[in-house]
């Protein structure tokens, strides 16, 4: 667990070093101190906008990695398309062929 970026070790240590400086009843009253501006500081619009704003930088390169896949996915969708487009307009000539073909017999056998 950490807590602005300090882990129970650390912790651990600075409470210690705070019983020895400062003496058993002035630690209790500074520790209550401390923990007080911790939770006003946690609650601030401040903290909430830099604690938001972390967040959105921690999951920056997943999102740009979605966006990625997304163009990946366009540009092969837009390949497909091109693909089809091409099988579609030879199709189209090809039966444009046949039919001129068959208009010219018929036109052969009916004089």
């Amino acid at each position: 667990m950490q807590v602005f970026n300090v882990g129970i070790l650390e912790l651990l240590f600075i409470l210690i070093i705070a019983f020895i400086v400062l003496g058993p009843a002035k630690t209790v009253k500074t520790m209550g101190d401390v923990g007080r501006w911790i939770k006003n500081l946690s609650k601030s619009p401040i903290w909430q906008d830099l604690m938001a704003t972390s967040q959105e930088i921690r999951d920056l390169p997943n999102k740009l990695m979605d966006e990625a896949e997304l163009e990946k996915t366009l540009r092969e969708l837009e390949r497909s398309t091109d693909e089809i487009n091409r099988s579609l307009h030879q199709v189209q000539a090809e039966t444009e062929q046949e039919l001129s073909e068959i208009n010219e017999e018929i036109k052969q056998e009916n004089p």
